[in-house]
């Protein structure tokens, strides 16, 4: 069985090789997200069997931007996030620069991949907000203790997290009131909990789970909002681009061609699964008492 630190090195190192990948599939930047994206009607306003592969980018880039804003709706981000918040997992800074440019917030945003942290700060100056947004590289539960912040943000990157150890760390570096934001997919059933984890090396975990370690560190959940439905169209979008580009690109390497259809057989896998009830994608916010 691997130590903790050596689970947090490994993901790290994923997310590192998979960065010239993803700014491919989702840039390009400064705003670059890596999570699903929300569909208001249910549906990919794109007939994708006749879109291009920049034609869905564009479009899955647009969803990938409105799940932020509809969360900033469900948070009440104009006066939660908008003073000094933790961006929790913040992948390539998209989410870090949101909250800076569109709340005015200062950011600090937290990635345990050591390669994303010269990335997000170079996309933070050709955004505007260079002053705004500062890295640290560390996991989780090793949170900087220059509180107090105002808030903590985490979309889908908690389910990495040892939840206990991280609900506590938090509990000593915000503000009492302050709140914790989570954007995150969340099991229903093994099945699903299995798919995931074939692609994304982590099982995720229960609403229930994330309550009880919240509590235990002195956190109360104030909202559970479900968006199961209005992000499953993601999953037809992202299997579509990487289809496009199978078809389209001659110039792939073996190896590009292989990552590519092990990502499509994921998608679709994980489409059917999130149709099917066995994952669900939530948002939670969390109170420090």
């Amino acid at each position: 069985m691997l130590e903790p630190q050596d689970e947090v090195r490994i993901v790290g190192q994923y997310y590192d090789g998979k960065t010239a990948r993803l700014v491919r599939k989702y840039g390009p930047g400064p705003r670059i997200h890596y999570h699903v994206g929300h569909y208001p009607s249910a549906k990919t306003p794109l007939n994708v069997e006749d879109a291009t592969a920049d034609d869905i980018r564009r479009s899955i880039r647009t969803h990938q931007e409105g799940l932020l804003r509809y969360a900033a709706k469900i948070w009440g981000a104009e006066h939660r996030l908008s003073g000094r918040i933790l961006d929790v997992g913040c992948g390539l800074g998209g989410g870090s620069l949101f909250w800076a440019q569109e709340y005015g917030a200062d950011v600090t945003s937290v990635t345990n991949a050591p390669e994303h942290a010269p990335i997000v700060e170079g996309f933070a100056r050709e955004a505007g907000v260079g002053e705004q947004v500062r890295t640290v590289v560390c996991d989780a539960m090793h949170l900087p203790l220059d509180g107090p912040y105002d808030a903590a943000v985490a979309i889908e990157s908690s389910g990495y997290f040892n939840r206990p150890q991280w609900f506590e760390r938090l509990s000593r570096v915000l503000r009492p009131g302050a709140s914790v934001c989570v954007e995150e997919v969340f099991t229903t059933r093994p099945h699903g909990a299995d798919v995931w984890a074939e692609y994304f090396y982590t099982k995720p975990a229960s609403v229930r789970d994330y309550a009880e370690a919240a509590q235990a560190a002195g956190f109360e959940l104030v909202d559970d909002v479900d968006a199961t439905a209005e992000t499953l169209p993601f999953w037809e979008e992202s299997a579509a681009w990487t289809k496009a580009v199978l078809e389209s690109d001659t110039g792939l390497s073996p190896v590009e061609r292989r990552q590519l259809r092990i990502s499509l057989l994921a998608n679709q896998a994980l489409g059917t699964e999130w149709g099917a009830g066995g994952l669900r994608l939530g948002f939670l916010r969390f109170e420090l008492k």
